[in-house]
């Protein structure tokens, strides 16, 4: 049974990231037993004390469940409800996102951080990584090394029942849509507009790129955002790059712009990109991809080809690696093994394998 502290993600909200009000267009609550204990919610929390457990005792009562699986530990709910489960004899096991490089931090506080973690983490037996940062981060702050399973952060896969052929269609319809000919090298921004994704400095970088590749390059922002506005001033300021803003659009809406683009840039500052589901839907969609050191899948995704890992801020080396993968073949397979890793499928049989052995 999954126990959630709010639905606003599905009853709808003001989103202060994308800048919007919106609730995700899928059925987050179907195929299993599930229960909300702040029901009808309508804002999404933004301190610690907003979201309480109410009934969450009557809960242990009832359900008796033999292990807490606990995947944020932000809010006062989450932490009395990991209190009633110890003082109930129930172990528990964490999953966070939390790893140690996506924040820059002085000494100080990484001293003061790291204490609290030490402390919160005595609670857990166990931990399941989302990925190597986060292992790296779980064992530090005391989680023994051979209780920690990594699953990888994954992503439904809205790709992988199309054929070569229903790709290839929505790829050139979406194409069309947007007025992009067929010679023209689409590189995609899809996320927030926001300081941490730096989308700006994509823009800078494709205009230090040589004319002659210059000139077959399309910028798709795909997203919405406090930087929105500044981008698109920007943007007309620079008529010598053909640059298209899509607006905000919800997870269905999604997969015909992955489609037609033909690489992905996140180019995210160390402001707390813990790892970047982005980079994953991009690779299921058979794009080439350029991410910054402080994207937090950069450590997991490194080998894989066509890749790329560039230092953050770093205008001329971004260049570079766009100017590097223009000509490189569209080629909607490219991950499919790969990414076999990071599917649900495996994420949910790491999952239930580990918990099932404690």
């Amino acid at each position: 049974m999954v126990v959630y502290l709010s639905d606003f993600s599905i009853q709808g909200y003001q989103d202060p990231g994308f800048g919007t009000s919106f609730a995700w267009d899928e059925p987050l609550l179907e195929g299993y037993r599930s229960q909300v204990l702040n029901a009808n919610s309508k804002h999404s929390p933004q301190s610690f004390i907003d979201l309480k457990a109410p009934g969450w005792s009557h809960l242990l009562k009832v359900e008796r469940p033999t292990r807490l699986l606990v995947t944020t530990l932000n809010y006062q709910g989450a932490i009395s409800a990991v209190l009633r489960a110890k003082s109930a004899g129930i172990p528990c096991t964490l999953r966070v996102e939390t790893n140690d490089e996506a924040l820059s931090r002085n000494q100080l506080k990484n001293i003061g951080r790291s204490l609290i973690y030490k402390s919160l983490y005595a609670w857990f037996d166990s931990a399941i990584a989302i990925g190597s940062l986060n292992r790296q981060h779980l064992v530090k702050h005391g989680i023994p090394a051979d209780k920690v399973r990594l699953a990888y952060y994954c992503v439904p896969d809205r790709f992988q029942h199309l054929s070569l052929q229903e790709k290839q269609g929505l790829r050139q319809k979406m194409r069309q849509q947007l007025g992009f000919t067929e010679d023209k090298f689409v590189v995609l921004f899809c996320g927030k507009l926001i300081s941490k994704k730096n989308p700006e400095l994509l823009l800078q970088a494709a205009m230090q790129i040589p004319e002659a590749k210059r000139k077959h390059i399309v910028l798709l922002y795909v997203g919405s955002g406090t930087l929105e506005k500044d981008l698109q001033t920007l943007a007309a300021n620079t008529p010598e790059l053909k640059i298209h803003f899509a607006g905000f659009r919800n997870q269905l809406e999604l997969p015909p712009y992955y489609l037609a683009s033909d690489a992905m840039v996140l180019p995210s500052n160390r402001q707390g990109e813990t790892w970047g589901l982005v980079v994953n839907e991009a690779l299921q969609a058979g794009l080439p991809c350029i991410v910054t050191d402080a994207v937090g899948c950069s450590t997991d995704f490194s080998a894989f080809p066509n890749f790329q890992v560039i230092p953050e801020l770093n205008l001329e080396l971004l260049a570079e690696a766009i100017a590097k993968i223009v000509y490189i073949p569209r080629d909607f397979e490219r991950y499919q093994l790969a990414m076999k890793d990071f599917s649900i499928q495996h994420c949910s049989n790491e999952i239930t394998s580990f918990l099932l052995g404690l």
